[in-house]
């Protein structure tokens, strides 16, 4: 019989990556002898801005856009992954989130960009949920709203590529990228050629009053977002899990060539340093994207969890 070690370290999650670490909380050693630890933003910043937008960890963002809240696949508790008799086994955080669910304000809108266990979280979803009973709205991809649609939701929607829609005075675009949508191995899934019936996943471009944000879910190098014509505020991009990944997760110079793609002014990396989910040490994305930026025109919106990027108005 296998050992319960052995079985964690090969499980596979719908993220995408194999558990190669046991469950209990391992240090993230973003400098030798440190230990990540999350900022706690102040949301009053929020109120003098065009556009503000904070990094709670992994892909969960926090956005204020013209006076609406939008919170990105929202992964809000110590752990994520398979629910067994209401004990979460899958990987642990390095660090808490910026904000816990209580500290969060009402969102207008929870998007999703696909249904992968670490993007779209059922525990942290069905407590919003329950916390605004009847009062929120989702967006998420083509063929994954069964997975959440027996929360409690003001309203649940699916968005496929190139679709348009309004949410709270906010126009959303669905963007393809390149990754994979199954939520459990073998389900069908766009990646393998399903594209009726397959899970899908998506990024999003997000616009109001003139201020444009691009929200890249989790992908791959793909030259799909040369599309967007006109320039981006802030583009929020993933970075990590790449390793051995690379046809679901790009590298951190792969992410910026995407930036760059989209003519962001700014970038916030998203999708690293929260949980362990493939083999580069934990602290090289940034690392890596530290030293890409520094030849590039756009500007690094974030350095570590908590971190915030503001737009004031004029």
């Amino acid at each position: 019989m296998l050992s319960r070690r052995h079985l964690l370290r090969t499980m596979v999650l719908a993220s995408g990556a194999i558990i190669t670490a046991p469950l209990p909380s391992i240090p993230c050693p973003l400098s030798t002898g440190s230990t990540q630890t999350a900022n706690h933003p102040t949301l009053l910043e929020a109120d003098d801005c065009c556009l503000w937008a904070c990094w709670l960890g992994h892909s969960t963002v926090l956005i204020n856009i013209g006076g609406s809240w939008i919170i990105t696949d929202p992964v809000l508790f110590d752990s994520y992954g398979l629910s067994i008799l209401g004990i979460t086994i899958g990987p642990r955080r390095f660090s808490p989130p910026a904000l816990t669910i209580e500290e969060l304000p009402r969102p207008d809108l929870v998007l999703l960009s696909h249904a992968h266990l670490d993007h779209m979280d059922r525990r942290s979803l069905s407590a919003m949920a329950e916390r605004w009973h009847g009062e929120l709205d989702v967006i998420t991809a083509t063929n994954t709203m069964d997975v959440i649609e027996d929360l409690p939701w003001r309203s649940v929607h699916e968005m496929d590529w190139g679709d348009r829609t309004t949410v709270a005075d906010v126009s959303l675009t669905a963007l393809q990228v390149r990754h994979n949508g199954w939520r459990l191995p073998g389900e069908a899934c766009r990646s393998n050629g399903q594209y009726r019936s397959g899970r899908s996943y998506n990024g999003y471009l997000l616009e109001r009053n003139g201020v444009r944000v691009v929200f890249g879910g989790d992908t791959a190098h793909t030259t799909t977002f040369a599309k967007i014509r006109q320039p981006v505020d802030l583009a929020i991009m993933p970075i990590g899990a790449y390793d051995p990944y690379p046809e679901t997760h790009c590298t951190p110079e792969e992410s910026l060539s995407m930036v760059d793609m989209m003519n962001a002014r700014s970038m916030m990396p998203i999708h690293h340093s929260t949980f362990r989910q493939s083999e580069e040490p934990i602290a090289d994305p940034m690392i890596r994207l530290r030293a890409a930026i520094e030849r590039s025109k756009t500007k690094l919106a974030v350095r570590s969890i908590g971190g915030s990027f503001s737009i004031q108005r004029v």
